[in-house]
This record gives C-alpha cells, structure tokens and sequence, in this order.
C-alpha cells in the first residue's frame, strides 16, 4: 500500500515527514520543484517517519511531497553488472551505456542455516603468506585489519588479480576517489564495482554497501563462487553511526549506538556458502594502535578470521606486511591437509621465536633452543616466503616453498 505525506523537516541527512503507513526499511520518493530524490525509512513514531536520504539534503524544504515507492529499495542485479562500475543507485559510472538490467528488490535476511553448507573447500587467493599459512575457506568471512598506508588496497587488487573466483563483486564504502578511479581502471569481465566515495551521504554508503552485498547473494544464487570484497567495513560502521546519531539514538562505548552492531552482524552473515555458490567475504577494516576500538573488536567475533597489516612491516619493505603472530584464519583446518596444516604451524613457531628473541639477537644474545637457532639460521628464508611482489603466486608454487621451509625447520 502506498503512503503520501509530507516533509515537516531535514537535517543532518535525514528527512522528517507525516508520512502515515510507512514502515521501518522502505523505499520513498521525495519530490519538489526542483529534484526527485530517494530515501530509506529508518524510524517511525506516531505517523512520524526518519528517511535517510540517497542524496544530499541541500534544497529540501518543509511542505515538499513524499511517497512510499518500493522501487526506491530495488537495484539492478545479476550477470548485467559484470564488467561494470556503478553508483549506490545502479548508474553506470564506468562511461559506458546504462545498465541493462532490471531493478528488484535485495534479499532483506541472511541465509538461513537451513540454506548453508559448511566450509570445505580452500579459496586460493595467489598470496603466498595467506594460501600458506592462513588458507581461507570458501565461504568464510575475512578481515584484514590495519592503520591506513599498511597495504591493505594493494593486497586486495592482488587478490582479484588472482581470479579464483567465479565473479568479485567490490564495494568501496567511504573511499578516496583517487582510490576509486584506480579499482575503476581494473575492471575486467568478471569484476563488478559498486562505489560510495567519502564525500556521499551516509545513507548512500549504506545502501552501496548493501548493494554489493545484495550483487553478491544475486550471484551466488546462480551457482558461482563469489568473492566480495568490502574496503572498508569500518567506514561502513562509521556511515551506521552517523544514521543513528542523526535519528536520536542513543550511544554506548566508542560513541557507536548499539544498533550499528547489530546492522554489522546482519550484513556479515550475508556471506557464506550455500548449495548453489559461495560468497567469500573480504573486509578491510581501519584500526589504529593497539587500543582496539568497538568496529574492530565486533568485526574479530563476527568474522572467521583476521589478518593484521603492520605500519613497521611495511616499512622495512615487506609486502604484504602481514604480522604472522597476529593473524588467524578459523576455517583453514577444515580445508587443507594435515600435511599442509603441520607445514604452517612449523613455520609460525618459526617465526614467533624470532620475533620473541629479536631484541636479545639485537644485543648479541643468541637463543639456546635446536629450533630457535634453525629459525635463526633461516631467517632470510622465512623473510623470502613472507615477501612477495604485486604478481600471484599459484597453489602449487606455495605448497611446495611452504614445505621446503617447514622441512627446513624440523
């Protein structure tokens, strides 16, 4: 049933009408003499509406016209956007022609567990540290946290270039344009971006946001293994927030209302495998010191694994500058050999012990363990298997440096 009313105000992205019948999560349609634009209901009280609005509130006045429009929550989904760049809304932004495709409604839950399957199968992504020593499962959810300039868009790209995918679905959520313009120069047939840069509304980042998700899920339905990538899930958290703070809600720690949480959960639990596909998740998230911030320890319990990319590691010229002891990827056991899983776990304690007698090394003290001193004797082995350029590297290639090594090391 459709709902008309009108907007009483607006303000920090928001729209509030007398908008009678309007439920939380539908679409609407504003309109005035100058400009039609779209919003989402994200609150309602006594015939009152909060509608995050798809476009800036400059222009907007009291008195102009709402309608509830179930299309205003539809996106072109599907095998059309393959190869192709879009806006939050569907619009092409690659240069080419309009999207032949026709806008339907997203799936608003996550797959049941009655719809999933469980991880049994590795998700290759040609870097070396990761296939070796924390395989990812297709289907798992990924987060590769660290402070901004780690390498964490470099490794991504990587990662596409990798294409052990059917499909790679890219949401870039608060991100630079020049960013942008460079994931826009790497499209290729199987690859479909959807942007949101930082200067866009809140609301626009969260619809772009869903909207890869929802690209994604349409994908994995038709049987394919998907790879979706998010860059970045915290400014995703971050655009939650400003919706929420905007709407009155009230806030807890880190300044985040509860509700941003609970948004996360459901969006992450859109990934997975199911009968049909899979959808590997990939997320970046922001996260500066030590002092872990709520996004980050929400993102660790949500995720099945999580990677840390380090400022010093990357500026001793590792890449990717992956900190070994940090990271943990919680469906590897379930998709790779005991062979393989000895390997990893020799090198890890490698590489631990290093890194636990690096200060007593620095002041000529060597370690008195048989172990520790073949980690010390290989250290430039170990560096060499951690290091890698910008090219893939494939599953074969990695087995067999990681079993060399781990041999090495025993």
């Amino acid at each position: 049933m459709i709902s008309i009313g009108t907007v009483t105000g607006a303000h920090g992205g928001l729209a509030h009408a007398l908008l009678p019948g309007a439920a939380i999560g539908q679409g609407v349609r504003l309109r005035n003499a100058e400009r039609e634009i779209t919003g989402t209901v994200t609150a309602v009280q006594l015939g009152r509406a909060m509608i995050a609005l798809h476009a800036d509130i400059q222009g907007i006045a009291a008195g102009d016209s709402i309608v509830t429009d179930p299309a205003a929550c539809c996106f072109p989904l599907g095998t059309a956007l393959l190869g192709r760049a879009v806006d939050a809304d569907g619009t092409a932004i690659d240069g080419g022609p309009a999207i032949d495709a026709r806008p339907r409604r997203a799936r608003i839950f996550a797959p049941g567990v009655n719809e999933r399957v469980a991880v049994t199968k590795p998700f290759w992504t040609g870097v070396r540290v990761i296939d070796g020593l924390f395989t990812i499962g297709r289907g798992a959810r990924i987060g590769i946290f660290g402070a901004p300039g780690a390498g964490k868009s470099t490794l991504l790209q990587m990662m596409c270039t990798a294409q052990a995918a059917d499909a790679v679905v890219v949401g870039l959520i608060g991100e630079r344009g020049r960013e942008a313009e460079e994931w826009l120069r790497a499209i290729g047939p199987h690859l479909t971006v959807v942007c949101a840069t930082s200067d866009r509304p809140a609301a626009v980042r969260v619809r772009a946001a869903r909207f890869a998700m929802a690209q994604a899920d349409a994908l994995r339905a038709r049987g394919l293994d998907v790879l979706l990538i998010v860059d970045s899930l915290a400014r995703y958290a971050n655009a939650l927030r400003e919706i929420a703070v905007a709407a009155n809600e009230s806030v807890g720690r880190g300044g985040y209302p509860p509700s941003v949480f609970s948004d996360l959960a459901s969006f992450v639990e859109g990934a997975g495998a199911s009968r049909a596909g899979s959808v590997t998740l990939v997320a970046t998230v922001l996260s500066d010191g030590d002092d872990r911030d709520p996004v980050s320890d929400a993102a660790r319990s949500l995720l099945d694994g999580h990677l840390e990319l380090t400022a010093p590691l990357a500026r001793k010229g590792r890449y990717p500058a992956i900190d070994v002891c940090a990271g943990t990827s919680r469906t590897m056991s379930a998709v790779v050999s005991a062979r393989h899983l000895d390997d990893a776990a020799v090198v890890k304690a490698a590489v631990s012990s290093l890194q636990a007698s690096e200060d007593a090394r620095a002041l000529g003290l060597m370690p008195s363990s048989a172990r520790a001193l073949r980690a010390v004797a290989a250290e430039d082995a170990i560096e060499s298997f951690l290091c890698q350029g910008k090219q893939p590297t494939d599953r074969a290639a990695t087995l067999s440096a990681l079993a060399a090594l781990a041999d090495r090391l025993r």
